[in-house]
């Protein structure tokens, strides 16, 4: 039995196919975490999302913002762009299936055996491992409601507010979680948040703005060890500067590679992209 993580797939069905292919992956006594964006940009968003499906309680998934952007477009919020690439899941007639699997999917996921905290973006500099849990139960209850999913969602798109307080409450309160659970890199040193960079932590540093692991300074107690495992951030390529945070998104979807680490062997796996890197 082994226990794999993977980084964003955006839609790489090949890719994804080859890397489980590498890790001989066994359906029957191995475990997969995916840090999010499961679609968006790549072009077989469908099959990644019946595969991951198929494989139920061996897979588990958190929201990254491409996965929230099709959710929002499938409950007719807003429309899809081309680069997108959803027409596949949008037009499938089991949509709605689809629709409510992700509706139901974590903002952070806390493996019960493992120390793995397994995020998309990653975790507010103000928040120690039990809050994030406690912040992300919070909109998770929000998205598994349609009609206060659909308010939220409408609402959801601003940077603000973007430093943590406990008095934040309603849509500013589930925005600031969201956003930081699938949009966070960079902070300031204030510790707010800031969206616009999105390059390495040399450039950031040229802005005063810091890596969000960098930042985090809340005291290490037994449950706060775990490894948060993150992606989104391809500029990285999963190289990160802390040892309790692991990146794993190597930029798949911009022709690069699509990475898995295993945690029994603290392993890397990657396979090359065939994806156009202007896709």
């Amino acid at each position: 039995m082994a226990l794999y993580c993977i980084g964003d797939v955006h839609g790489c069905y090949a890719e994804l196919k080859k890397l489980l292919k590498l890790i001989d992956f066994n359906a029957q006594k191995d475990e997969l975490l995916f840090t999010g964006d499961l679609v968006g940009r790549g072009p077989n968003p469908l099959e990644v999302v019946k595969l991951v499906m198929s494989l139920g309680d061996r897979a588990h998934v958190v929201l990254g913002n491409h996965d929230l952007n099709f959710i929002s477009i499938a409950l007719g919020l807003k429309k899809a762009k081309k680069r997108d690439s959803l027409d596949s899941l949008l037009a499938n007639k089991e949509l709605d299936n689809i629709l409510n699997w992700f509706l139901n999917q974590p903002l952070m996921y806390i493996h019960p055996q493992a120390p793995i905290c397994l995020v998309h973006a990653g975790i507010s500099p103000q928040w120690d491992i039990p809050l994030a849990y406690k912040c992300a139960q919070e909109v998770e209850a929000v998205l598994k409601n349609r009609e206060e999913a659909i308010n939220f969602l409408k609402n959801m798109y601003s940077d603000k507010p973007n430093l943590w307080s406990e008095e934040l409450t309603g849509l500013d309160r589930w925005r600031y979680i969201t956003n930081a659970f699938t949009r966070i890199r960079f902070c300031y040193p204030d510790l707010s948040l800031e969206f616009n960079q999105k390059s390495t932590p040399s450039d950031g540093l040229k802005e005063c703005l810091y890596p969000w692991f960098e930042l985090r300074t809340t005291p290490f107690d037994s449950h706060n060890r775990a490894t948060i495992v993150f992606g989104h951030w391809a500029a990285l390529s999963g190289e990160c500067s802390c040892p309790y945070a692991k990146n794993l998104d190597t930029g798949c979807v911009w022709g690069r590679t699509l990475t898995s680490w295993c945690f029994d062997t603290d392993s890397i796996y990657s396979v090359p992209s065939s994806v156009n890197a202007q896709q």
